[in-house]
């Protein structure tokens, strides 16, 4: 640990990784949209790197203070990402909803942390709570955990994903859906062992080791339950109605953000209260590589102003290039949660975690909501490479430098087999 304030374990390193990772996507998109459009400033590339700075904070945060410093530092970059189009209507719009409600759960996480300063005399996560004080711990805990739910965008505190990430450029919503949602739950996850751990001394940060509970409470399982419940069902229906790419997986993005909070629970929280988070951050690490892998490479499809996004828009597209146009498969496939790619392998783990714990309706209805939601990434994949009876300009690529897209192509295809690697060796990305 650095002072009480970070620390570092397999977990956190692996969730680093994914985040750089991301962000080297992220900085591709965004150099062939800044581009294509001719957009003059470089400011984007040094917001992008200050996020994904605080994002890598709010992994190794051990600390309120500093993970309150995490969050805002990833926040108040994407504010400006999001609203990199200045006269764009539907971005300044996802700006305002943005900032207005990002500030309001700043708030709220502040206050919770505060009531548990209250509870304990410290804002570190691993301090025992005094005698008397667990109702006001328990307070302060609801109300950190919303905070950080409103970043990961989970149900029901989803109502700014869709129009943020239909406002933002495509290239920062592939940004927005892996890097702050890394931050958010690895946050979560760390909030949560400690908390689960707070009557006790032991040093609780390492995400490695398995959490034997020794402050279970009933109304925290049920807002887990509750949250995940509600994510995976607005998730996959809402996203069947969607024609706009962006919104379909930022409904996705909803979706799984239910089945990761899941983990939360696992092997068995409501039987021996033991917690052990490797399949939490191995579905987190797949999503966030799909997510951002699938929405590059549609910013390489979108067009100026990302006119080009919709299903329609995009049809035969891959046809025209299938670099680009299968590692988009692949990453879908992913979230889709097909063999072989990692997606698989991180579902069936966690539907397999569910069952020993005998969560069996969640279980149920999450498989086969996850069937339901499989069904608007299979659209994207048909779309991508159906035939077109008319034949239609590709907006130019061919005017723009090759070396512009360099770095999207790559990034997408090496998204694509590290996707593949991860699901036929998945000992290489699971944690145990």
């Amino acid at each position: 640990t650095l002072y009480g304030v970070f620390a570092m374990d397999p977990v956190r390193r692996l969730l680093g990784w994914a985040i750089l990772f991301c962000t080297f996507l992220g900085i591709g998109g965004v150099q062939w949209t800044l581009a294509r459009e001719k957009y003059r400033g470089g400011e984007a590339y040094g917001l992008l790197m200050l996020a994904s700075a605080g994002a890598l904070c709010m992994t190794q945060a051990i600390d309120y203070l500093s993970l309150f410093i995490g969050m805002e530092l990833a926040s108040f970059p994407i504010y400006a990402l999001v609203g990199l189009r200045r006269k764009d209507r539907c971005g300044n719009e996802g700006v305002f909803k943005y900032f207005i409600s990002g500030a309001v759960f700043s708030v709220v996480f502040l206050y919770g942390a505060a009531l548990i300063y209250g509870a304990t005399g410290s804002t570190h996560f691993n301090t025992v709570v005094l005698e008397g004080r667990q109702w006001l711990y328990t307070a302060g805990l609801f109300l950190v955990l919303f905070g950080l739910l409103f970043k990961a965008g989970a149900a029901p505190v989803h109502f700014w994903v869709a129009d943020v990430y239909t406002g933002a450029p495509v290239a920062i919503t592939a940004f927005m859906a892996a890097v702050v949602k890394v931050g958010a739950l690895a946050a979560i996850g760390s909030v949560w062992i400690s908390s689960i751990a707070a009557p006790s001394s032991l040093e609780t940060w390492n995400l490695a080791q398995p959490i034997i509970a020794t402050f279970m409470s009933k109304p925290l399982e049920l807002l887990v339950l509750t949250v995940a419940f509600l994510s995976i069902v607005i998730g996959a229906f809402s996203g069947l109605a969607q024609k706009s790419i962006r919104r379909i997986l930022a409904f996705s993005a909803v979706m799984n953000a239910g089945f990761i909070v899941l983990g939360l629970l696992l092997p068995n929280y409501a039987g021996t209260g033991v917690v052990q988070l490797g399949p939490m951050y191995f579905f987190l690490i797949t999503y966030a590589i799909a997510s951002a892998g699938a929405l590059t490479g549609i910013a390489y499809f979108s067009g100026n102003n990302d006119e080009w996004e919709t299903l329609g828009a995009i049809r035969g597209l891959g046809r025209e290039h299938p670099l680009v146009g299968l590692g988009v498969i692949v990453c879908l496939a992913s979230l889709a949660g097909l063999p072989p790619a990692a997606g698989f392998v991180a579902k069936f783990t966690v539907f397999a975690g569910l069952f020993s714990a005998q969560f069996y309706m969640v279980a149920i209805i999450g498989f086969v909501l996850s069937i339901v939601a499989a069904v608007y990434y299979l659209r994207i994949i048909y779309v991508l490479f159906a035939s077109v009876s008319t034949e239609k300009e590709f907006l130019s690529h061919d005017s723009l430098p090759t070396s512009r897209s360099f770095l999207l192509k790559f990034g997408v295809t090496l998204a694509a087999l590290v996707l593949l690697i991860m699901g036929i060796f998945p000992a290489i990305g699971l944690i145990v």
